[in-house]
């Protein structure tokens, strides 16, 4: 934004062509010897605020199909260097779908007197897997043979009758061996939807254990599943009530050394709820009254801010305003033993979507994507938006066109060490898959 001013400026910066710089004639001796100084300043300033957003960059996706009630995530499955991606959802004539694709190339394609064309070009990889939607999809390495695994949760097709179609909630273990996948059928862990799960090693036997939550065929369970060495998991000591999850995060948030958890989504009774769980140390848990907002759709994420060695979190969701549902986003911060404080940063509200934080510019601190709808009333107000994180201040870099429907990850997409985001969702009936490149 330019600012006029009544008298004449020093320091003139053309910004419509090319940078131009004039010395006014007003200028004193002392201010012309300070004015490389003053020059270099506002030059590493203009250019530094731009750096994130002028090297964003808008790709197709060639091989990998859009899906609505999807998930997603990215993992270098093959040792090449570039991230590979686990797709989960519905394709536009209804089919529930999952996929295993594999990052071939980007290309490049000139356009005469235009920008040239960008392509992210995928092949898919077959092998026997269970096509799910409205669940999660999480790439980890869940038998310690340094080699990452899938951890899938959703609805499938069961069985199509003459009259009828019968669903089934699941939770899919993949294991990877050495590029080639099969299934772990003795895990024991209860299938869900309208779910979330992830893994950490939560009583530090050096084995990751399971999270989820969700939707059963019965009714809901949240919990936490202890593994051993064999690939069976079994039921952890705590007892937790049973929620369908819109989000769900793990991180050391009082860095004692032990993987805390956070969870967003809805009681068996439909009521909204953020929750904040400790870690004893042994994969049994405590709530933390961490006084987080309890949004509808919401989405809760860890991420030190601060470089304080805790884990600050993001939350994101819908508030009844007072009959419809506008969103709310806020930070809230760590001050290192679990009690959390509201920042006065101001955000744009989004909800019936999520919140991840990530070093988007490569410089060390954290910055974060929201995505989802503004305002319930508003049915254009889909939303995707980028924050920088310059020096604790978030500075809003980009402002897109969001999905109705849809999810989104960032990873490596390419290997050239930047985080991309890979969004799928519904435009307009239509759906959509677009990466944004850094």
């Amino acid at each position: 934004m330019i600012r006029r001013s009544e008298a004449p400026p020093l320091l003139h910066i053309n910004t419509n062509s090319d940078l131009e710089f004039m010395i006014s004639d007003n200028m004193s001796a002392p201010d012309r010897y300070r004015f490389p100084a003053l020059l270099l300043l506002v030059f590493f300033l203009f250019f530094g605020l731009q750096s994130a957003s002028a090297q964003r960059q808008i790709a197709g996706v060639e091989g990998m199909p859009p899906v609505r009630f999807g998930a997603l995530a990215g993992g270098d499955y093959d040792g090449d260097g570039d991230e590979d991606v686990f797709l989960t959802g519905e394709l536009q004539d209804g089919t529930i779908h999952s996929a295993l694709y594999r990052f071939v190339e980007r290309r490049v394609t000139p356009i005469p007197m235009q920008s040239p064309r960008i392509t992210a070009v995928y092949q898919r990889v077959p092998f026997p897997k269970r096509d799910v939607k409205g669940g999660s999809v999480v790439w980890k390495d869940l038998n310690n043979d340094g080699m990452l695994d899938i951890l899938v949760t959703g609805l499938a097709l069961e069985e199509v009758t003459t009259d009828s179609e019968v669903f089934r909630a699941a939770t899919d273990i993949y294991i990877n061996g050495n590029g080639t996948f099969f299934i772990n059928g003795l895990s024991r862990l209860p299938g869900v939807h309208n779910s979330r799960a992830d893994a950490a090693d939560f009583n530090g036997d050096g084995i990751m254990d399971i999270v989820l939550g969700g939707e059963t065929d019965t009714g809901v369970v949240l919990g936490v599943w202890v593994a051993d060495s064999s690939g069976f998991y079994s039921p952890g000591p705590t007892t937790f009530e049973g929620l369908s999850l819109s989000s769900l995060d793990i991180a050391d948030m009082d860095d004692d050394g032990d993987q805390d958890f956070v969870v967003g989504g809805f009681t068996a009774s439909g009521r909204p709820v953020v929750r904040l769980f400790r870690n004893n140390g042994d994969a049994s848990f405590v709530e933390v009254d961490a006084d987080l907002p309890e949004l509808y759709f919401a989405s809760a994420s860890f991420g030190d801010i601060d470089f304080d060695g805790d884990s600050d979190i993001l939350v994101s969701g819908g508030r009844l305003a007072p009959t419809i549902l506008r969103g709310s986003t806020t930070l809230h911060r760590n001050d290192g033993s679990g009690n959390f404080t509201q920042t006065e940063t101001s955000l744009t509200g989004l909800f019936a979507g999520g919140s991840l934080f990530g070093d988007l510019d490569g410089d060390t601190d954290l910055d974060f994507v929201t995505w989802g709808q503004q305002d319930l009333s508003d049915p254009e107000s889909q939303k995707l938006l980028l924050y920088e994180n310059i020096d604790l201040s978030f500075l809003q870099i980009a402002n897109l066109r969001g999905v109705l429907f849809g999810t989104l990850n960032w990873f490596d997409s390419d290997g050239n060490g930047r985080l991309d985001i890979l969004l799928t969702g519904e435009q307009e009936g239509e759906l959509i898959i677009t990466l944004f490149e850094f």
